[in-house]
């Protein structure tokens, strides 16, 4: 009986250390713009993720990681003053066991028209790394060849869309989609969740025309990346 307790107990901690969660907590902050230029411009809110979970030491690695400012290339204090653009920021939580944690971060505003960016990050939550494509993928340019094959087929399945469409009929493919190629460089806007790997690209349309767009996420399962995953890297124990 005690060895059978003590197995179970290993299994137990098994399993947990397996899962490797940590905490993610929002925290909302609403910034105000002393002069607005109109009523709508007078606050912005920025909601943070807050780590737990793990050493003080990392918690602030991966939350540097995640900062809005640095991923988004803007400033708080340029926001409350002549810009006005942002309206809010805020996150969503894709994947969170295995020591992998994958966030995606959204920056939504308004100026001529209403537009938005995402940025997504995925981490080692044993190190507080940020992982980009080199630390997890092999192979990447015969990988960016693949990803650049579904573009492809996106991308013509789209223009097919165009033909049939009265208000895009008269779209030029040649100047909106010639020159787009998926590469090796694409793969670095990759998130990961529970069925596989998602790759971005952006086609970069006017906004006038942005329903036009192809498909811009291209998702991977697990199985379909098995041979581009690096057996040593944060990704590894998904294709086990």
């Amino acid at each position: 009986m005690k060895k059978l307790l003590t197995y179970a107990l290993f299994c137990l901690l098994f399993a947990v250390a397996g899962v490797a969660q940590v905490t993610v907590t929002p925290k909302k902050t609403i910034y105000k713009r002393t002069k607005p230029i109109d009523e709508y411009k007078k606050s912005f809110t920025i909601t943070r993720p807050v780590i737990s979970g793990v050493s003080p030491a990392i918690a602030r690695k991966i939350e540097a990681a995640l900062d809005y400012e640095k991923l988004f290339d803007f400033t708080i204090k340029e926001e409350q003053g002549e810009y006005q653009w942002l309206e809010e920021a805020s996150y969503e939580v894709l994947y969170n066991e295995h020591h992998i944690l994958c966030l995606g971060l959204t920056i939504e505003g308004t100026a001529a028209y209403p537009s938005g960016s995402q940025r997504y990050v995925v981490i080692d939550t044993r190190t507080g790394s940020a992982a980009g494509p080199a630390d997890v993928f092999t192979d990447r340019g015969k990988l960016a060849e693949l990803v650049n094959e579904r573009m492809a087929k996106a991308i013509e399945d789209e223009v097919k869309v165009w033909k049939e469409d009265a208000d895009m009929k008269d779209l030029d493919e040649k100047e909106l989609l010639g020159d787009k190629t998926f590469t090796e460089e694409n793969l670095a806007n990759f998130s990961v969740d529970a069925k596989g790997v998602t790759f971005r690209y952006e086609f970069g349309f006017p906004h006038a025309i942005l329903a036009a767009e192809p498909d811009s996420e291209y998702l991977f399962t697990w199985s379909e990346l098995r041979s581009f995953i690096s057996p040593q890297g944060l990704l590894a124990p998904m294709t086990r």
